[in-house]
């Protein structure tokens, strides 16, 4: 598939889309003292202020035409980083959680359990008696929209904000319980609007602070495997728009420099598995110390009479078809007689599902846009018959999974930091 091919400082968004970068705020007093912090107002640490320097380095280079922060210090402070121009927006500030402001989680657990345990299992119970997680949602998705509204086509505001408030933003994209972490002090997300619905493009980006995030690290350090799925490099047919599929295209000139790119920032890992299609082998081989596996199980989705063609042509040639899948929602095969859309999804999971994962590094696994969009979205409980509520990750960009005791954790999504220094 096609996707965005996102290069330069940092990934303009196409004329037709509007975009939201949200941003957690720097670590807190009160995020080390293992409090709940809700309205409650305070400082950043002494480690989120020093933060703050590659947060600003990086978000300085970005064209914002706007910039909105949460009333908090914290947020505020933050915001600070990377411009001298914002506007304080009330709906934006963390949840209230009442009571509980000021305590910390064991205190909460200590002499709230009950409470708490209602308040996370039915969304109407309010958290200490201030707010429910129902009403923050309400709250959150409502001032996105809002904003969303006011951006011209191809704008960019910048939101910084809370980490509760953000679970509920992102609920709409990686909706179920567990299944992504709160997103990290300084993580960056960044939701666009494309084809009328708001599209997850990044979660939980850290890449400012290195390439091993540091939920990564605790996740091995735990024994707990992870995965890094990689978007292969760039080819002709991306640039073309052309749907590519099984087609087996080989990098352009800018996918090579973009799959260099990624083993300076990333490095190189002992294995690497791959599709055996030559964009995604080209990407893999410039990762792997000791060779690359391919497993046919994670090529592209099959587009049948599809392939090669160009999204004007099918439209023209397929216009029903084309209504079906993508106004509709019904999940036929791709080109006749292509793979659907669940097709995909169940063989990309269950391929991913017969790999022995590495227990000291992450477990590096070379595919395609749509293959690894419908591997993350099949963890979720999302009823959306062919993930659009994410988007397409960017060439060569990296997202990470754990597998826990639990079930597969979202680490990330879709990070290509290593981009932004790039030339088009």
């Amino acid at each position: 598939m096609t996707g965005n091919e996102f290069v330069g400082v940092p990934y303009p968004p196409r004329a037709s889309t509007k975009e939201i970068v949200f941003v957690r705020h720097a670590e807190s007093e009160g995020n080390v003292e293992g409090r709940w912090h809700g309205h409650t107002d305070g400082q950043l640490s002494p480690a989120g202020e020093a933060s703050l320097e590659a947060l600003g380095r990086r978000l300085a280079r970005w064209e914002f035409n706007v910039v909105i922060s949460s009333p908090l210090t914290r947020a505020r402070r933050t915001a600070e980083s990377f411009s001298d121009e914002m506007v304080i927006d009330e709906d934006f500030i963390e949840m209230n959680v009442g009571r509980w402001e000021g305590l910390t989680f064991d205190q909460v657990e200590e002499m709230h359990g009950d409470e708490l345990h209602a308040a996370f299992t039915d969304w109407n119970v309010p958290m200490g008696g201030g707010e429910t997680l129902y009403e923050v949602g309400r709250r959150a998705i409502a001032a996105v929209d809002r904003v969303f509204a006011t951006l011209g086509e191809g704008e960019r505001a910048a939101v910084v904000t809370h980490g509760g408030l953000l679970q509920s933003v992102l609920h709409r994209h990686l909706p179920g319980r567990r299944i992504h972490p709160i997103t990290a002090n300084t993580g960056i997300s960044r939701v666009i609007t494309q084809f009328g619905r708001p599209r997850l493009v990044t979660f939980n980006d850290t890449a400012h602070h290195g390439p091993r995030p540091p939920g990564v690290e605790h996740h091995l350090a735990e024994g707990n495997p992870v995965l890094a799925l990689v978007r292969h490099g760039r080819t002709r047919a991306n640039i073309e728009q052309r749907w590519q599929g099984r087609g087996d295209w080989d990098l352009d000139e800018i996918g090579v420099s973009q799959a260099e790119a990624l083993q300076r920032f990333y490095g190189r890992t002992r294995l690497v598995y791959s599709s055996p299609l030559k964009r995604a082998m080209s990407t893999a081989e410039r990762l792997a110390t000791n060779g690359v596996v391919p497993l046919d199980g994670l090529k592209e989705m099959d587009m049948g009479e599809w392939e090669g063609l160009t999204s004007d042509e099918i439209l023209t040639r397929w216009p029903e078809m084309m209504e079906s899948i993508y106004r509709q929602g019904v999940d036929l095969r791709r080109g006749s007689h292509g793979e659907t859309w669940g097709e995909l999804t169940a063989r990309v999971a269950n391929t991913i599902a017969t790999i022995s994962p590495d227990s000291g590094e992450p477990t590096v696994i070379v595919a395609h846009g749509g293959a690894i969009r419908s591997y993350i979205s099949s963890l979720t409980t999302t009823t959306d018959t062919h993930s659009e509520s994410l988007f397409t990750p960017a060439n060569t960009s990296v997202t990470h999974v754990a597998l826990t005791d639990y079930g597969p954790q979202i680490l990330d999504y879709a990070i290509a930091a290593h981009l932004e220094d790039l030339e088009e």
